[in-house]
């Protein structure tokens, strides 16, 4: 048997437990690397195991989720062509516990992973399993779909399915409140918070140990701040520099229709929205309807590239902060994109509207 080299694996100033895992994947044959991803404290490791056996031994401050992979140790390039398919990387997400876990199968993503942190993780998803094969075959249908009404019909579907996904995601996590299970996916809802109420349940559920943390105590003032920010509130009045150095302040802008995106240059997901920006603007500008566009740049070369480059030319401003930027700390932005869309009364009317659904509540709202 084979017995992984590990590399320092998670070795931080807080680890606190031993943890073993031994492992076994059938269909690996000679040397292969395997790799790890921390999710809590954003380490990364790696090892080489012989013939799929492997052992990885360290300390973890915490139960928390990680991703394993098992590749090559010299990966061969793959020439990848328009229109060809991405290979898949053999690898799964589970959650890594002090003592034993092992891991056994033909090939890593479909290898059972045992331990008791881990039997809770797979609790979780086989619950959720139902309402996320409804969820994602109605995306699907939805996608396809290219008459309008209908796909406001299919749309209409799908936030059941979202409401019966929380709900049991919120039964789950008041069944284990003291679960480290439980505090990752109620910390995964804050990341963005789009519901401040079934936020806040999800909070409440979880034990007094986890609530009074400094995570804990981090989500509830997250918490405050969505409250303060959600649909039907008034909006937060902020003052940044345009490009040319001229404040912009979004109190100018009261009487108007606003669109106030945040985003970035460097930002991917950003990109898959300018399409729907450019398509927003140029159809309702000068029909009461204005964006202002606060980018978390730190670089104001960077910043000022990719206006030009991606030809925007809505209010753009920034005080190159990064995610210090203050708009985007008095409104609570943390990832990127978000969006909120103001009316003439200066009243937040809707959140995070992506794709099509943006154009879909301007036509709704801005009559002709």
């Amino acid at each position: 048997m084979a017995t992984a080299l590990t590399l320092s694996f998670f070795s931080t100033i807080q680890a606190q437990h031993k943890y073993t895992i031994r492992g076994e994947i059938d269909g690996a044959k000679g040397n292969m690397m395997i790799r790890i991803t921390n999710y809590h404290n954003k380490s990364r490791d790696s090892a080489i195991a012989g013939d799929g056996k492997f052992i990885l031994e360290g300390t973890i401050d915490q139960p928390s989720k990680v991703y394993i992979s098992i590749s090559p140790i010299e990966p061969q390039p793959v020439e990848m062509k328009i229109g060809s398919a991405v290979p898949m990387q053999d690898g799964q997400m589970f959650f890594l516990a002090e003592g034993t876990t092992t891991i056994k199968g033909k090939d890593l993503a479909s290898a059972i992973i045992s331990n008791p942190v881990q039997k809770e993780y797979l609790d979780l998803h086989a619950r959720l399993q139902p309402t996320d094969d409804a969820i994602n075959a109605m995306q699907g249908r939805i996608y396809m779909n290219r008459d309008n009404d209908s796909a406001k019909y299919l749309k209409s579907l799908v936030k059941p399915l979202y409401d019966q996904r929380f709900q049991v995601e919120l039964q789950f996590i008041k069944q284990h409140p003291d679960s480290y299970v439980s505090m990752d996916l109620v910390s995964d809802q804050f990341i963005v918070v789009d519901d401040a109420a079934k936020a806040e349940q999800q909070l409440n559920a979880l034990s007094p140990r986890f609530r009074n943390s400094t995570e804990g105590i981090k989500m509830a003032n997250t918490l405050a701040v969505a409250k303060r920010l959600s649909v039907g509130q008034p909006l937060i009045e902020f003052t940044q520099n345009d490009v040319n150095g001229t404040p912009v302040s979004l109190a100018s802008l009261k009487g108007k229709y606003i669109l106030v995106d945040f985003w970035a240059s460097w930002c991917g997901p950003c990109k898959m929205e300018y399409p729907w920006l450019h398509k927003a603007y140029d159809t309702f500008k000068g029909k009461n309807f204005e964006i202002i566009g606060v980018s978390l740049d730190n670089k104001k070369d960077a910043w000022v590239k990719s206006i030009k480059e991606n030809d925007f030319h809505w209010l753009l401003v920034c005080d190159l902060k990064g995610f210090n930027n203050e708009a985007a700390l008095a409104y609570g932005v943390h990832a990127i994109p978000q969006s909120f869309l103001i009316d003439p009364q200066g009243i937040i009317i809707a959140k995070n509207l992506r794709g099509n659904d943006l154009l879909e509540k301007l036509h709704e709202v801005i009559k002709p």
